[in-house]
């Protein structure tokens, strides 16, 4: 899954470690153990819209539209809106928003950079178009894949975020998307080498209403909040 975050002007100096106070005041706040920001202080998704439609480029409108096709929240822990807007702010953090990103040397695709296994693939294709054709119904594909998933048992293409918040808080379940497993439920930033350890930080640092042109890159987040840049492979 994506790092996201393009090479931007750096901050000087980075808010206190964990300081869910300064969430989207224009600096990247580290997020460490299990520091994330409650439903109730996320921006809505009127708001997040706001911050984020520049970056989603010419399918904004499709796309928002069907974020907000997903009525219904898989855990009693967000409602329907909170819920579109963890989707959101993972569409701008994966993809930006462009519709034939294709990561991870080749195995991660569309909004939600689902990775499908070779075996995966017989079972469906994954969701992807050309970002001057790409319509409503193929940007709704990427998203179920990435939302629904599957139900976790049986079926080779992975489970989607959907799946993880019906047994995790918010950002256990993000880890979980990102990483595949949640392996310590005390510290969100223990990732495999291959995957994102600054990504429920990130997604945190979205959701309280950071920019896209605020994020800093990856060796700045290196140098001042210790995440690892993640391996290819």
């Amino acid at each position: 899954m994506s790092s996201g975050g393009a090479a931007m002007p750096q901050p000087s100096s980075a808010p206190g470690v964990n300081d869910l106070s300064s969430l989207g005041q224009g600096s990247y706040v580290c997020l460490h153990k299990t520091s994330f920001p409650r439903p109730r202080a996320w921006k809505s998704f009127g708001e997040l819209q706001q911050i984020s439609e520049a970056s989603l480029g010419s399918g904004s409108s499709d796309i928002l539209k069907a974020i907000q096709s997903f009525d219904t929240s898989p855990t009693q822990d967000l409602n329907t809106e909170q819920f579109q807007t963890l989707i959101l702010a993972m569409v701008v953090q994966e993809s930006g928003g462009i519709g034939n990103v294709v990561g991870d040397d080749g195995k991660s695709y569309g909004l939600l950079q689902v990775q499908l296994s070779d075996e995966a693939k017989e079972y469906e294709k994954p969701a992807t178009c050309d970002p001057s054709r790409c319509t409503y119904n193929n940007y709704l594909k990427m998203l179920q894949q990435g939302v629904y998933g599957h139900s976790g048992t049986g079926n080779p293409i992975p489970p989607g975020i959907a799946y993880w918040l019906r047994q995790n808080s918010p950002g256990a379940a993000l880890r979980g998307y990102n990483t595949g497993s949640v392996p310590d439920q005390s510290d969100y930033q223990v990732a495999s080498p291959i995957s994102t350890e600054s990504y429920v930080s990130d997604i945190g640092n979205r959701l309280g209403g950071l920019r896209p042109q605020e994020f800093p890159d990856t060796s700045w987040k290196l140098k001042n909040c210790g995440f690892q840049i993640a391996s290819t492979g």
